[in-house]
């Protein structure tokens, strides 16, 4: 008969980090991805490649010194990257920064190995293992944060391209010779239904200086409903698109798209089933993601759980 295999409480670590825009964070997580320990430190001014690598290793000298039993280390950053070489290409606004050879400089340091992803790639992984997405094979994992970024599992694996690049819904343009987007091209989704785009449309609209959390809390004002229904039609340009191409079961919204009310989840998930191609045959269901806002965090561990359940990570005790 079938019995649960749990995993033991006292198995190696994981140690997780999270590179943002404006953040790092590292954690440190079991097997099943849960949170153990975490630290954050917000970049400084001025920051360079040097300042960059130095901070990520002082948060995780400090994580190392409570445990040094670990599989590996998993990195999530903003892109582009090149996953291969595990290399930060260059990311528009981040203080110039370019080429962060991250992988060979924390194996440089660390006797552990280095898996290095995309944050929305790692973020997608993390829910199709143990969050929203482990009941379906195919999901588009669409971050709603300043950068809109994406991650795509297609028969329960990551999709990604040789190089390792990500998909990029942010940048599938919704308004031809529309808004400028930082990536040079004109009428991304980015512009028109990003985080800070969305949050100065509410806060020039109400008056009122919140976060989107709070305005999505107070949905029921016929000023903020307008802006996020538009918000939800904007997206669904762009996944509708996607969908056709892609043909998943379902969209999880991660980062602060979980605060997104249920009922204009709803409303998006009707308008992506009356549009999309494949009509009356199977629904795509709109959901939030299992871990929430720390989708991110989390991914950056389960880029090493992956490589440990595929066998491709050994433990021996040093």
């Amino acid at each position: 008969n079938p019995i649960t295999v749990e995993i033991a409480s006292d198995a190696p670590k994981i140690l997780g980090i999270l590179i943002s825009t404006a953040y790092c964070e590292v954690v440190i997580c079991d097997l099943q991805l849960h949170i153990l320990k975490r630290k954050k430190t917000e970049w400084k001014e001025g920051l360079t490649e040097d300042t960059l690598i130095e901070d990520v290793c002082i948060l995780t000298d400090s994580m190392l010194q409570t445990d040094n039993r670990f599989f590996g280390i998993g990195v999530a950053s903003i892109g582009p990257l090149n996953i291969n070489q595990g290399m930060i290409l260059d990311p528009p606004d981040f203080y110039g920064i370019q080429n962060v050879q991250i992988a060979e400089r924390l194996k440089e340091r660390y006797a552990y190995p280095v898996f290095v992803d995309r944050d929305s790639n790692s973020s997608a992984l993390a829910e199709a293992l143990y969050g929203a997405g482990k009941m379906n094979h195919d999901f588009i994992y669409m971050s709603i944060d300043d950068r809109i970024g994406s991650g795509v599992i297609t028969q329960g694996d990551l999709f990604r391209n040789s190089k390792g690049y990500a998909p990029e819904i942010g940048h599938v343009c919704i308004r031809p010779q529309g808004d400028n987007c930082f990536c040079g091209n004109q009428g991304c989704l980015q512009s028109y239904a990003g985080r800070g785009v969305i949050l100065k449309k509410l806060r020039e609209a109400t008056g009122k200086d919140l976060s989107f959390k709070e305005f999505c809390e107070l949905s029921y004002d016929e000023t903020v409903d307008r802006i996020l229904t538009k918000m939800m039609d904007d997206l669904l340009i762009a996944l509708v698109s996607s969908i056709n191409i892609l043909h998943p079961e379902a969209v999880i919204l991660g980062d602060d798209g979980v605060y997104i009310p249920a009922k204009y989840l709803k409303y998006l998930e009707k308008q992506i089933n009356m549009h999309k191609f494949y009509q009356n045959r199977t629904d795509i269901k709109v959901k939030h993601a299992g871990f929430l806002a720390d989708a991110k965090l989390v991914g950056a561990a389960c880029n090493v759980v992956m490589e440990v359940f595929k066998g491709k990570v050994s433990f021996r005790v040093r």
